[in-house]
C-alpha cells in the first residue's frame, strides 16, 4: 500500500501540473467575445426566447420552437433570414398538404404513407434542382407532413390541430432568432463580398499574367482551383442579398462581373503562343502583365476599382493599337499575329467587364442589366433521389403498420426530414453515419437531463440554466467543419428527446419507446443511402461533363445568337459542380476537367465562327465552305477524327482562297483558325467527343 502511495505522490507531483497546465491554457485559449462564441450564445439565447414564448402562448410543443431555433442557427445574419423565410414558406405550404392529405386518408394508414411517400419524393427533387435557400424550402415543404400529422395519425379528428401547431412553433422560432440575430449581429457579408469580389479580381488578373508568352505557364489545371472559388462568390451574393436590399438590387451587376471574370479565367487556359513570340505580342505581354501586377496592387485598396478600371482601359486601347499595326504586316504570319492579339483583346475585355460590375457594386447609382443567366439543373439527380425518398417511406411505412409499433410515427417522423436533407449534401452516406453518431451522443444526454437534473429544478429560469450547457455544447460542435454534422442530428435528437414542456412529464417507458424510433430512423436512413441508388460521384460528374458536350453541339446546331457571356457562364457552373463533386478524388478530377475545358474551349471557338458568319464583311464562298463543315460536325455518323479532318481541310481552304479587303481577310483568318483550334481539340479529346448508341452521351 505504501508502495502505490507513493506512485501516486509521484504523479501528482509530476503529472498533474502538467496536465493541469494544459488544461488551463485550453481555458484561456477561449475568446467568449469572439464571433464564434457570439453566434453560439445569440443562437442559444434565440432558442431559450422561442421555449419561453412557446410556454407563456401555451403551444402544444414549445420545445420544437426551440428545435426550429437550433436548426435555422448560423453565424451569418443573411443566412439565417433567408433560411427563416423559406423554412416558413416550406412549413405552411407542407401543412397545408398535410391537412389535405389527412382528409383524404384518415383511417388509412397505407394510403398516407403512399401519398406521404410521393409528396416527399417530390419535394427532394425540387430541392436538388433548386438553388440555394429555395432548395430548403422545398425541403421542409416535404418533411413538414411527418411533423404536422405526428399524433394525430391514431385521431385524424385533431390533423387540423397539429399542422396548425406545428406551422405556429416553426415561425415562433424563426422570428425569435432573427430578432436576437438583428439586433445582436453585424450586416458583414456586403462588405465581405466586395472583399471577395475583388480578391478573385486579382487572383485571376495573376493567373491571366501567368499564362502570357514570357512566363513559365501554370497547369491549365491550376484554374480549377479558381472555379468554385468563383461560384463560391454566387453564394455569398445570395447571402449579402438576404441582408441589403441594395445589393439585392445590383444581384445581376455582380452576376454579370462574375460571368465576364469567369470568361476572362477560360480565354486565359486557353491562351495558346509560340515559344518564340512575335515582338508585337510579346510587348503586348510584358505590358498586360505590368498592368495586372499594378491592378492587383490597387484592389488591395478600398478605392482601387477605379484606378484599375482606368488602367485596363489604356491596355485596351494599346491592344487596339497594336491589332490595327498587326494589319499593315505584311509578313506570312501577320494574320496570325492578328488573331493573337484579337484574342487578347477579348481576354482583356471580358477582364475590364469584371472591373466595371466591381465599381457598379460599390456606386449608388443603379445598373440594370437584362442578361439572364442559367445555372445546372441535375433532372438525374434530383430523380433518383426523389425515387430514393419514396422508397425510404414505403419501407419505413410498410414496417409501421406491420408491426403495429406506436414508435413507427417518429420512425417516420426521422426518416423523412433526414433523407431529403441528407440528399443535399456533397457525401450523404458519410453525413448520415455522422448524424448516427449525433443521436448515439444525444440518448444519454436527453437520459441525463431529463431524469436526473430536471426532477431536481423548477422554474424557467432553472430549466434554462439545465439546458443551456448542452444546447451550447452542440452549438460549439456545428462550428467545428468535420463536427457540424453530428452536432446538428444531436441538436435536434437531444430537444426532442428531453422534450421539455410545461407541465413536464417524466415517462420512462415513453422515453424509450422515443430512443428506439429515434435509433430506427437514422439507421435506416443511413442503409437507404448505402443500398439505394447510392451516389456514384464520378458517375455524377461525367454526366455534368456530358451536358457541356452536348451544348457544345447545340451552338453548332444553332442559327440564332447565342448570349457568350450567359452560355458560358452555365459550363463555368458545371465545371464548379464537378469540381466539387470530385473533390476527394483529384486523380479522378483531373481528366473530367481537361474534358470539361476542352468542351468549353471548343465552344468558345464556335462561337467566335458565328459571330463572324452573321458579319456582313465574310464572304459569300466562305460562308458555304464554313457551313458545310459545321454540318459535318454536327452530322452522328461522323467520327471525331473525320470531323476534325474536315475542319482542317476547310481552313486550309479558306486560308488559300481567300481575297478582298482586309476587314474580310480577317474574319476569313479568324474562321480558319477557329476552325484548326476545334480540329485539335477533336483529335486531342476524341473518346470525349465520341459518338455512342448513335447519340452524343
Amino acid at each position: 500500500m505504501a508502495a502505490i502511495g507513493t506512485v501516486w505522490l509521484e504523479w501528482l507531483t509530476e503529472q498533474a501540473p502538467c496536465r493541469l497546465k494544459k488544461g488551463l491554457s485550453l481555458v484561456l485559449r477561449i475568446d467568449l467575445f469572439s464571433p464564434q462564441w457570439g453566434y453560439i450564445f445569440r443562437s442559444a439565447l434565440a432558442a431559450a426566447l422561442a421555449l419561453g414564448i412557446g410556454f407563456v402562448c401555451q403551444v402544444e410543443t414549445p420545445y420544437s420552437a426551440a428545435t426550429t431555433v437550433l436548426l435555422v442557427a448560423n453565424a451569418n445574419q443573411g443566412a439565417v433570414l433567408a433560411k427563416g423565410t423559406w423554412r416558413v414558406i416550406g412549413t405552411l405550404i407542407g401543412g397545408l398538404v398535410a391537412i389535405l392529405l389527412m382528409g383524404f386518408s384518415a383511417q388509412t394508414p397505407a394510403l398516407f404513407v403512399l401519398g406521404f411517400a410521393l409528396w416527399l419524393g417530390l419535394c427532394t427533387g425540387g430541392a436538388m434542382i433548386f438553388r440555394h435557400f429555395r432548395a430548403s424550402g422545398a425541403a421542409v415543404a416535404g418533411y413538414t407532413i411527418g411533423l404536422a400529422t405526428y399524433g394525430s395519425l391514431e385521431h385524424p379528428d385533431t390533423s387540423l390541430e397539429h399542422a396548425l401547431g406545428r406551422v405556429a412553433t416553426v415561425v415562433l422560432g424563426v422570428v425569435c432568432l432573427g430578432v436576437v440575430t438583428a439586433l445582436l449581429s453585424a450586416r458583414a457579408t456586403p462588405p465581405k463580398l466586395d472583399t471577395s469580389f475583388a480578391r478573385l479580381i486579382a487572383a485571376v488578373g495573376r493567373f491571366i499574367a501567368a499564362r502570357l508568352p514570357g512566363e513559365a505557364k501554370p497547369d491549365t489545371l491550376s484554374a480549377v482551383g479558381l472555379v468554385p472559388d468563383l461560384f463560391a462568390l454566387d453564394d455569398l451574393l445570395e447571402l449579402a442579398s438576404a441582408e441589403s436590399a441594395e445589393v439585392a438590387l445590383r444581384a445581376g451587376t455582380a452576376r454579370d462581373g462574375m460571368a465576364a471574370l469567369f470568361a476572362s479565367l477560360v480565354g486565359a487556359s486557353g491562351w495558346q503562343s509560340a515559344e518564340q513570340p512575335h515582338p508585337l505580342i510579346a510587348t503586348a505581354a510584358i505590358r498586360i502583365r505590368q498592368t495586372l501586377d499594378a491592378i492587383s496592387e490597387a484592389l488591395a485598396s478600398p478605392a482601387g476599382a477605379e484606378v484599375a478600371l482606368r488602367l485596363i482601359e489604356a491596355v485596351r486601347h494599346d491592344l487596339k493599337a497594336s491589332a490595327a499595326e498587326a494589319e499593315r504586316l505584311e509578313s506570312a504570319d501577320g494574320l496570325d499575329v492578328l488573331i493573337q492579339i484579337d484574342r487578347l483583346v477579348e481576354m482583356i475585355e471580358d477582364y475590364e467587364y469584371a472591373l466595371v460590375s466591381l465599381t457598379r457594386l460599390r456606386s449608388k447609382r443603379l445598373h440594370r442589366i437584362r442578361r439572364i443567366f442559367r445555372f445546372h439543373r441535375d433532372w438525374r439527380a434530383g430523380l433518383d433521389n426523389g425515387l430514393r425518398s419514396v422508397l425510404a417511406i414505403i419501407i419505413g411505412g410498410v414496417f409501421w403498420i406491420a408491426t403495429g409499433w406506436s414508435g413507427g410515427t417518429l420512425m417516420l417522423l426521422v426518416l423523412a426530414p433526414y433523407c431529403v436533407l441528407l440528399a443535399m449534401t456533397s457525401n450523404p452516406a458519410g453525413a448520415a453515419v455522422e448524424f448516427v453518431k449525433g443521436t448515439v451522443v444525444a440518448v444519454p444526454t436527453s437520459f441525463v437531463c431529463a431524469f436526473l437534473i430536471l426532477p431536481l429544478i423548477d422554474g424557467f429560469p432553472l430549466l434554462i440554466a439545465a439546458l443551456a450547457p448542452f444546447w451550447i455544447a452542440g452549438l460549439y460542435a456545428t462550428t467545428k467543419p468535420k463536427y457540424a454534422a453530428a452536432a446538428l442530428a444531436y441538436l435536434v435528437a437531444f430537444n426532442t428527446l428531453v422534450g421539455a414542456n410545461n407541465p413536464m412529464t417524466f415517462n420512462m417507458a415513453s422515453w424509450c419507446n422515443q430512443v428506439c424510433g429515434w435509433l430506427a430512423g437514422v439507421i435506416v436512413t443511413l442503409l437507404c443511402f448505402r443500398l439505394l441508388l447510392p451516389r456514384d460521384p464520378m458517375k455524377e460528374a461525367r454526366r455534368i461533363v456530358g451536358a457541356i458536350r452536348n451544348d457544345v453541339f447545340a451552338v453548332a446546331r444553332s442559327t440564332r445568337p447565342v448570349d457568350r457571356l450567359a452560355w458560358e457562364h452555365l459550363q463555368h457552373h458545371r465545371l464548379s459542380r464537378i469540381a466539387l463533386t470530385l473533390k476527394s478524388d483529384p486523380v479522378g478530377l483531373r481528366p473530367i476537367m481537361e474534358d470539361g475545358f476542352a468542351g468549353l474551349q471548343v465552344g468558345r471557338a464556335l462561337l467566335r465562327i458565328r459571330n463572324a458568319l452573321n458579319q456582313p464583311d465574310f464572304p459569300a464562298w466562305a460562308q458555304t465552305f464554313t457551313r458545310a463543315a459545321l454540318r459535318d460536325l454536327q452530322d452522328r455518323g461522323t467520327t471525331p477524327a473525320g470531323a476534325a479532318n474536315h475542319l482542317r481541310a476547310t481552313a486550309a481552304q479558306l486560308l488559300c482562297e481567300h481575297d478582298g479587303d482586309t476587314s474580310a481577310r480577317r474574319l476569313v483568318h479568324r474562321v480558319a483558325s477557329a476552325l484548326m483550334d476545334i480540329g485539335s481539340l477533336l483529335d486531342a479529346h476524341a473518346a470525349f467527343f465520341a459518338f455512342a448508341g448513335g447519340r452524343r452521351c
